[in-house]
């Protein structure tokens, strides 16, 4: 029902009553108010009664959702509408009738943008909707609250020109104004920005997310219990928490140990003397870790000798636990273990030692 429509519908009934003998303006004005007001008691039945029934009948809400955002608006635009055509028919003072057409195009252009911006971000709210179970999704639940308030700010801004542009206020210096004052913002709070942007990327970059366990430039180590557009909060194994600026998270090395694989891979590096059954120092660690209720059977755990050292050979026993948060806990625990087994089994966890050989030599030649 455009603009067009609602002032053939006014001036329609007005030419009517004209045509029928009532010239008085205050009830022809009344009764194109009461006319309004009929027309937006229809608009109510026809959203909430037939519209209603045949959204009922489809298989998505999105029909629902799209008719329940916009009923209000489109009611409270008739019922303006009705207000204007009937006080403009009045006689009011001269001056004020520009001033009377500007405030009822803010209105109406605000409730026009009311409708617009809501059904966008229903059409957004379903599009997320859709693509959830997909593996490429089109907005991550990270990135969608950013780009939902930047619509509406982007919605708010454009309303903000066509009421200038309504009322007739050359907003061309407030530009420039504006340009400087955010010129000295901007030079002021470059931190700042700088940090939300490096927000906006990591966002985006899906580096990491709440509860993943990660490790700061190989330094911190913790779990991440939020995540702003301006810093990362970590919490470490010792319960500190460490506040990071989002610009340094953006430009630093971050290791992700939940990454794609919530399982994390423990290595307990050990040695054993030269004299030790390699074979049989194998099938100890991995009998060991199948009786193990912390480790995980899949992947595998593995046993690797790496080097021959100064005083034994050095292996490492390598295995998978499911949570992150239980990497130091587990290491000791393996390590206990495995100290214990190798006594019982007396297998030499070998320490540095030196074996000192003297020689003895046959003749001592003593200079006279």
């Amino acid at each position: 029902m455009g603009f067009t429509n609602l002032t053939a519908i006014a001036d329609s009934v007005d030419n009517y009553m004209v045509s029928a003998g009532i010239n008085e303006i205050h009830f022809r004005a009344g009764i194109v108010l009461l006319t309004f007001l009929i027309l937006g008691l229809i608009t109510m039945l026809l959203f909430k009664v037939i519209l209603k029934r045949l959204v009922q009948k489809t298989k998505t809400d999105f029909d629902d959702k799209v008719i329940d955002a916009t009923q209000m608006p489109v009611l409270l635009l008739v019922i303006m509408s009705g207000i204007f055509f009937s006080g403009k028919m009045l006689d009011l003072d001269m001056s004020l009738q520009p001033y009377f057409s500007k405030i009822y195009l803010s209105i109406v252009s605000y409730l026009l943008f009311l409708i617009l911006l809501r059904v966008v971000l229903l059409i957004v709210h379903r599009v997320r909707e859709v693509t959830t179970t997909r593996k490429v999704k089109v907005f991550e639940d990270k990135v969608f609250p950013v780009f939902e308030k930047s619509l509406k700010v982007l919605m708010v801004i454009v309303y903000i020109f066509v009421f200038f542009h309504i009322w007739a206020i050359n907003f061309t210096p407030l530009l420039a104004s504006a340009g400087i004052l955010g010129l000295a913002i901007a030079f002021a709070a470059q931190s700042t920005i700088a940090n939300i942007f490096g927000g906006i990327s990591l966002f985006l970059d899906k580096t990491y997310e709440i509860g993943d366990y990660i490790i700061v430039d190989d330094k911190d180590r913790g779990e991440i219990i939020d995540l702003g557009l301006r810093s990362t909060k970590i919490r470490t194994t010792a319960g500190v928490l460490i506040t990071i600026p989002n610009s340094i998270m953006a430009n630093t090395k971050v290791v992700n140990e939940s990454g794609i694989n919530p399982k994390i891979r423990i290595h307990v590096e050990v040695g054993v003397s030269y004299d030790s059954d390699l074979d049989k120092v194998e099938k100890l660690l991995l009998d060991m870790a199948g009786r193990s209720d912390y480790v995980e059977k899949n992947p595998e755990p593995h046993v690797r000798f790496r080097n021959f050292g100064d005083s034994g050979i050095t292996l490492q026993y390598l295995f998978w636990i499911k949570d992150p948060s239980y990497k130091g806990i587990y290491t000791s625990l393996a390590i206990k273990e495995i100290h214990k087994k190798f006594r019982e089994e007396g297998i030499e966890i070998p320490y540095p030692k030196r074996d000192l050989y003297i020689k003895k030599s046959s003749e001592i030649k003593v200079k006279k």
